[in-house]
Protein backbone atom coordinates (compact mmCIF):
# COMPACT_ATOMS: atom_id res chain seq x y z
CA UNK A 1 0.00 0.00 0.00
CA UNK A 2 1.11 3.71 -0.82
CA UNK A 3 -0.46 6.47 1.84
CA UNK A 4 -0.04 10.17 1.03
CA UNK A 5 -1.42 12.77 2.78
CA UNK A 6 -1.30 16.16 1.48
CA UNK A 7 -1.06 18.90 4.85
CA UNK A 8 -0.20 22.70 5.64
CA UNK A 9 2.91 21.68 7.12
CA UNK A 10 4.80 18.20 7.04
CA UNK A 11 3.53 15.53 9.61
CA UNK A 12 5.76 14.99 12.20
CA UNK A 13 4.18 12.17 14.56
CA UNK A 14 1.77 9.66 12.36
CA UNK A 15 1.30 5.90 12.24
CA UNK A 16 -1.22 3.35 11.40
CA UNK A 17 -2.71 0.39 13.89
CA UNK A 18 -4.53 -2.87 12.99
CA UNK A 19 -7.94 -4.32 14.61
CA UNK A 20 -5.31 -5.83 17.21
CA UNK A 21 -3.95 -2.75 17.84
CA UNK A 22 -0.94 -3.59 17.20
CA UNK A 23 0.64 -0.17 15.73
CA UNK A 24 2.77 0.56 12.10
CA UNK A 25 5.06 3.11 11.94
CA UNK A 26 4.67 3.61 7.82
CA UNK A 27 6.56 6.33 5.33
CA UNK A 28 4.38 8.45 3.31
CA UNK A 29 4.34 8.81 -0.74
CA UNK A 30 6.39 4.52 -0.56
CA UNK A 31 4.98 1.20 -1.59
CA UNK A 32 5.17 -0.51 1.90
CA UNK A 33 3.98 -3.94 2.91
CA UNK A 34 1.09 -3.76 5.08
CA UNK A 35 -1.59 -6.50 5.25
CA UNK A 36 -5.05 -6.31 3.59
CA UNK A 37 -7.65 -4.66 6.19
CA UNK A 38 -8.72 -2.07 8.15
CA UNK A 39 -6.14 0.33 10.04
CA UNK A 40 -6.70 3.43 12.18
CA UNK A 41 -4.41 6.54 10.75
CA UNK A 42 -3.31 8.43 13.72
CA UNK A 43 -1.62 11.88 13.51
CA UNK A 44 -0.35 13.42 16.74
CA UNK A 45 0.40 16.89 17.72
CA UNK A 46 4.09 17.54 18.43
CA UNK A 47 4.35 21.48 18.21
CA UNK A 48 3.06 22.58 15.12
CA UNK A 49 -0.83 23.23 13.84
CA UNK A 50 -1.72 21.05 10.59
CA UNK A 51 -4.33 21.15 8.61
CA UNK A 52 -4.89 18.06 6.41
CA UNK A 53 -6.61 18.62 2.87
CA UNK A 54 -6.33 14.85 1.24
CA UNK A 55 -5.51 11.77 2.03
CA UNK A 56 -4.56 9.41 -0.75
CA UNK A 57 -4.75 5.31 -0.74
CA UNK A 58 -2.44 3.94 -3.74
CA UNK A 59 -2.46 7.25 -5.18
CA UNK A 60 -6.42 7.59 -5.23
CA UNK A 61 -7.94 10.43 -3.08
CA UNK A 62 -10.44 9.24 -0.46
CA UNK A 63 -12.39 13.04 -1.37
CA UNK A 64 -15.46 13.41 1.09
CA UNK A 65 -14.79 10.43 3.53
CA UNK A 66 -11.92 12.84 5.04
CA UNK A 67 -14.79 13.79 7.15
CA UNK A 68 -15.26 10.69 9.04
CA UNK A 69 -11.99 11.41 10.79
CA UNK A 70 -12.15 13.18 14.29
CA UNK A 71 -9.67 15.00 16.61
CA UNK A 72 -9.50 13.92 19.68
CA UNK A 73 -7.82 17.20 21.81
CA UNK A 74 -5.39 17.33 24.67
CA UNK A 75 -8.42 17.21 27.40
CA UNK A 76 -9.89 13.84 25.95
CA UNK A 77 -12.38 16.51 24.02
CA UNK A 78 -13.70 14.54 20.92
CA UNK A 79 -14.38 16.85 17.50
CA UNK A 80 -16.25 16.13 14.23
CA UNK A 81 -15.60 17.23 11.27
CA UNK A 82 -12.19 18.08 12.14
CA UNK A 83 -9.04 17.42 9.74
CA UNK A 84 -6.46 19.24 12.04
CA UNK A 85 -4.12 18.69 14.66
CA UNK A 86 -3.88 21.85 16.90
CA UNK A 87 -2.90 21.09 21.23
CA UNK A 88 -0.27 19.04 23.45
CA UNK A 89 -1.75 15.85 23.57
CA UNK A 90 -4.04 16.04 20.58
CA UNK A 91 -4.98 12.99 17.74
CA UNK A 92 -6.65 12.65 14.12
CA UNK A 93 -7.95 9.86 14.00
CA UNK A 94 -9.53 8.11 10.71
CA UNK A 95 -10.40 4.62 9.74
CA UNK A 96 -8.51 3.85 6.08
CA UNK A 97 -8.83 0.66 4.12
CA UNK A 98 -5.47 -1.13 2.39
CA UNK A 99 -7.81 -1.32 -0.49
CA UNK A 100 -9.82 2.17 -1.01
CA UNK A 101 -12.98 0.71 -3.08
CA UNK A 102 -13.34 -1.18 0.29
CA UNK A 103 -13.37 1.71 2.40
CA UNK A 104 -16.04 3.51 -0.25
CA UNK A 105 -18.39 0.84 -0.39
CA UNK A 106 -18.14 0.42 3.82
CA UNK A 107 -18.54 4.40 3.83
CA UNK A 108 -20.85 4.94 1.46
CA UNK A 109 -23.46 1.77 2.35
CA UNK A 110 -23.92 3.69 6.23
CA UNK A 111 -23.72 7.75 5.73
CA UNK A 112 -26.58 9.35 3.98
CA UNK A 113 -25.41 11.80 1.19
CA UNK A 114 -25.08 15.35 2.60
CA UNK A 115 -24.10 14.52 6.01
CA UNK A 116 -20.31 14.80 5.12
CA UNK A 117 -18.58 17.25 6.77
CA UNK A 118 -21.14 17.64 9.31
CA UNK A 119 -20.44 16.66 13.12
CA UNK A 120 -21.00 12.55 12.34
CA UNK A 121 -21.53 11.71 15.69
CA UNK A 122 -25.09 13.84 15.98
CA UNK A 123 -26.58 11.40 13.56
CA UNK A 124 -24.43 8.41 13.63
CA UNK A 125 -23.07 5.76 16.40
CA UNK A 126 -19.48 4.46 15.04
CA UNK A 127 -18.62 0.91 16.00
CA UNK A 128 -15.00 -0.89 16.04
CA UNK A 129 -15.29 -4.73 15.54
CA UNK A 130 -12.00 -6.36 16.89
CA UNK A 131 -11.00 -9.75 16.44
CA UNK A 132 -11.06 -11.95 20.26
CA UNK A 133 -8.34 -14.52 20.73
CA UNK A 134 -10.48 -17.00 23.25
CA UNK A 135 -9.91 -19.90 24.95
CA UNK A 136 -9.46 -23.41 23.20
CA UNK A 137 -11.89 -24.71 25.25
CA UNK A 138 -15.15 -23.24 23.02
CA UNK A 139 -15.98 -25.14 19.65
CA UNK A 140 -14.13 -24.20 16.81
CA UNK A 141 -17.47 -22.30 15.40
CA UNK A 142 -17.81 -19.95 18.28
CA UNK A 143 -13.88 -19.12 18.61
CA UNK A 144 -13.87 -17.85 14.38
CA UNK A 145 -16.89 -16.05 15.37
CA UNK A 146 -15.17 -13.97 17.78
CA UNK A 147 -11.41 -14.11 16.31
CA UNK A 148 -13.65 -13.11 12.77
CA UNK A 149 -13.41 -8.75 13.07
CA UNK A 150 -15.70 -7.15 11.03
CA UNK A 151 -13.71 -3.58 11.69
CA UNK A 152 -15.23 -0.15 11.43
CA UNK A 153 -18.70 0.77 10.80
CA UNK A 154 -21.32 3.95 11.27
CA UNK A 155 -24.51 3.23 12.47
CA UNK A 156 -27.52 5.73 11.42
CA UNK A 157 -28.94 6.05 15.12
CA UNK A 158 -32.45 6.70 13.50
CA UNK A 159 -32.85 3.49 11.84
CA UNK A 160 -33.94 0.14 13.42
CA UNK A 161 -30.79 -1.23 12.34
CA UNK A 162 -28.45 0.11 15.18
CA UNK A 163 -26.87 -3.12 16.78
CA UNK A 164 -26.60 -1.50 20.26
CA UNK A 165 -26.72 2.28 22.28
CA UNK A 166 -26.20 2.78 25.86
CA UNK A 167 -28.77 3.35 28.38
CA UNK A 168 -28.84 5.64 31.04
CA UNK A 169 -29.60 4.35 34.06
CA UNK A 170 -30.19 6.13 37.61
CA UNK A 171 -27.84 4.49 40.56
CA UNK A 172 -30.02 1.67 41.73
CA UNK A 173 -29.22 -0.97 44.75
CA UNK A 174 -28.46 -4.11 42.48
CA UNK A 175 -29.37 -6.32 45.77
CA UNK A 176 -32.39 -4.79 46.15
CA UNK A 177 -33.84 -4.23 42.76
CA UNK A 178 -33.52 -8.22 42.36
CA UNK A 179 -34.93 -9.04 46.06
CA UNK A 180 -37.99 -6.72 44.49
CA UNK A 181 -37.66 -8.32 40.95
CA UNK A 182 -37.71 -12.34 41.85
CA UNK A 183 -41.06 -13.04 43.40
CA UNK A 184 -42.74 -11.29 39.98
CA UNK A 185 -40.64 -14.03 37.76
CA UNK A 186 -42.92 -16.81 38.40
CA UNK A 187 -41.35 -19.18 35.07
CA UNK A 188 -37.89 -20.39 35.37
CA UNK A 189 -35.66 -22.71 32.83
CA UNK A 190 -32.45 -24.18 32.63
CA UNK A 191 -30.41 -24.66 29.50
CA UNK A 192 -26.58 -25.90 28.52
CA UNK A 193 -26.69 -28.12 31.49
CA UNK A 194 -27.62 -25.47 33.70
CA UNK A 195 -25.11 -23.38 32.87
CA UNK A 196 -27.60 -20.66 31.54
CA UNK A 197 -31.08 -20.04 34.13
CA UNK A 198 -33.62 -17.82 32.92
CA UNK A 199 -36.37 -16.43 35.16
CA UNK A 200 -38.98 -14.44 33.44
CA UNK A 201 -42.56 -12.77 34.47
CA UNK A 202 -43.89 -14.69 31.16
CA UNK A 203 -44.04 -18.32 29.84
CA UNK A 204 -41.66 -19.53 27.07
CA UNK A 205 -42.18 -16.10 24.77
CA UNK A 206 -41.82 -12.57 24.99
CA UNK A 207 -45.02 -11.66 23.58
CA UNK A 208 -47.84 -9.43 24.06
CA UNK A 209 -50.22 -8.86 26.12
CA UNK A 210 -48.38 -6.09 27.73
CA UNK A 211 -47.76 -5.67 31.48
CA UNK A 212 -49.21 -1.82 32.42
CA UNK A 213 -46.88 -0.63 35.07
CA UNK A 214 -49.60 -0.09 37.02
CA UNK A 215 -50.21 -3.64 37.82
CA UNK A 216 -46.52 -4.27 39.01
CA UNK A 217 -46.59 -4.19 42.82
CA UNK A 218 -43.02 -3.56 43.55
CA UNK A 219 -42.65 0.43 43.62
CA UNK A 220 -38.64 -0.25 42.89
CA UNK A 221 -39.55 -1.98 39.78
CA UNK A 222 -42.05 0.39 38.53
CA UNK A 223 -39.72 3.31 38.52
CA UNK A 224 -36.72 1.07 37.63
CA UNK A 225 -38.74 0.55 34.01
CA UNK A 226 -40.22 3.76 33.74
CA UNK A 227 -36.73 5.22 34.56
CA UNK A 228 -35.82 3.41 31.34
CA UNK A 229 -38.56 4.72 28.99
CA UNK A 230 -40.87 1.79 29.20
CA UNK A 231 -44.41 2.73 29.65
CA UNK A 232 -45.87 -0.98 29.07
CA UNK A 233 -43.85 -4.18 29.61
CA UNK A 234 -43.81 -7.38 27.23
CA UNK A 235 -41.51 -9.35 29.20
CA UNK A 236 -39.37 -8.87 32.15
CA UNK A 237 -36.32 -11.73 32.96
CA UNK A 238 -32.91 -12.11 34.85
CA UNK A 239 -30.24 -14.59 33.69
CA UNK A 240 -27.29 -16.25 34.79
CA UNK A 241 -24.20 -17.68 33.19
CA UNK A 242 -21.84 -19.90 34.86
CA UNK A 243 -18.20 -19.76 33.88
CA UNK A 244 -17.58 -22.05 31.34
CA UNK A 245 -20.67 -21.34 29.59
CA UNK A 246 -21.38 -20.50 26.45
CA UNK A 247 -24.80 -19.11 24.34
CA UNK A 248 -24.60 -20.62 21.04
CA UNK A 249 -24.19 -18.00 18.00
CA UNK A 250 -28.31 -16.77 17.23
CA UNK A 251 -30.60 -14.39 16.35
CA UNK A 252 -33.92 -13.94 18.34
CA UNK A 253 -36.96 -14.88 16.52
CA UNK A 254 -39.13 -11.99 17.69
CA UNK A 255 -40.05 -10.66 14.06
CA UNK A 256 -42.75 -13.85 14.24
CA UNK A 257 -44.56 -12.30 17.39
CA UNK A 258 -47.29 -9.74 17.31
CA UNK A 259 -45.02 -7.84 19.64
CA UNK A 260 -42.42 -7.26 16.81
CA UNK A 261 -43.28 -3.45 15.97
CA UNK A 262 -42.34 -2.64 19.63
CA UNK A 263 -39.50 -4.63 20.01
CA UNK A 264 -37.39 -3.85 16.73
CA UNK A 265 -34.80 -2.00 16.95
CA UNK A 266 -32.75 -1.49 19.99
CA UNK A 267 -35.62 -1.89 22.11
CA UNK A 268 -34.11 -4.34 24.35
CA UNK A 269 -32.84 -3.70 27.79
CA UNK A 270 -29.76 -5.29 28.46
CA UNK A 271 -27.93 -4.51 31.83
CA UNK A 272 -24.99 -7.11 32.94
CA UNK A 273 -25.39 -5.94 36.69
CA UNK A 274 -23.47 -8.59 38.03
CA UNK A 275 -19.75 -10.20 37.39
CA UNK A 276 -19.87 -9.33 34.06
CA UNK A 277 -16.32 -9.39 34.24
CA UNK A 278 -14.47 -12.21 31.76
CA UNK A 279 -17.97 -12.23 29.91
CA UNK A 280 -17.53 -11.54 26.09
CA UNK A 281 -20.93 -10.91 24.43
CA UNK A 282 -20.35 -10.76 20.45
CA UNK A 283 -23.37 -8.55 18.32
CA UNK A 284 -22.60 -9.24 15.20
CA UNK A 285 -20.60 -6.08 13.55
CA UNK A 286 -21.59 -3.90 16.22
CA UNK A 287 -18.39 -6.30 17.60
CA UNK A 288 -18.04 -6.83 21.82
CA UNK A 289 -20.40 -5.03 23.95
CA UNK A 290 -19.37 -3.24 26.99
CA UNK A 291 -20.87 -4.57 29.81
CA UNK A 292 -20.05 -2.08 32.24
CA UNK A 293 -22.95 -0.12 31.53
CA UNK A 294 -26.72 -1.11 30.65
CA UNK A 295 -27.59 -1.02 26.98
CA UNK A 296 -30.18 -1.32 24.39
CA UNK A 297 -29.57 -4.18 22.29
CA UNK A 298 -30.80 -4.64 18.98
CA UNK A 299 -30.57 -8.94 19.15
CA UNK A 300 -33.51 -9.66 16.03
CA UNK A 301 -31.66 -8.33 13.44
CA UNK A 302 -27.87 -9.34 14.54
CA UNK A 303 -26.35 -12.11 14.96
CA UNK A 304 -25.08 -12.53 18.56
CA UNK A 305 -23.02 -15.12 21.12
CA UNK A 306 -22.16 -15.06 24.70
CA UNK A 307 -19.31 -16.42 26.53
CA UNK A 308 -18.05 -16.72 29.79
CA UNK A 309 -14.21 -17.11 30.63
CA UNK A 310 -14.61 -15.45 34.05
CA UNK A 311 -14.80 -16.82 37.37
CA UNK A 312 -17.92 -15.66 39.21
CA UNK A 313 -21.54 -16.34 38.01
CA UNK A 314 -22.67 -13.32 35.81
CA UNK A 315 -26.47 -11.85 36.82
CA UNK A 316 -28.22 -9.63 33.98
CA UNK A 317 -31.37 -8.37 33.81
CA UNK A 318 -33.32 -8.05 30.71
CA UNK A 319 -36.66 -5.92 29.48
CA UNK A 320 -38.38 -5.38 26.57
CA UNK A 321 -41.61 -3.02 26.55
CA UNK A 322 -43.14 -0.40 24.63
CA UNK A 323 -39.96 2.87 24.83
CA UNK A 324 -41.44 6.46 24.80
Amino acid sequence: MKLSVTSSSTLQKFYLKDLHNNKFDIALDAEQHIPYGWYELCVEYVDTKIEITDILINGSSINHMIYTGYYTDGNGVVHQPATAVWDTGGVFTIWIHTEIGAMYSRIYEAIRNGDFGQNLFEKYSLTVDRPLVTKDQWPEHIRSFYATAHGPQWWYTASNNMPWKYCDLPDYDTDELLSELDPMLGYYEERYNKGYCIKQIKEYASDLPFIELDDIASPLVRDFVSSIGYTRLIDIAVQTLRPGTYIDIHRDDHYKRAAYPYMKGCKKLYWACKAHEGVYFKQGRGGILPLDKPLLLNTIDHPHAVIHEGDQIRTSILVYGELN
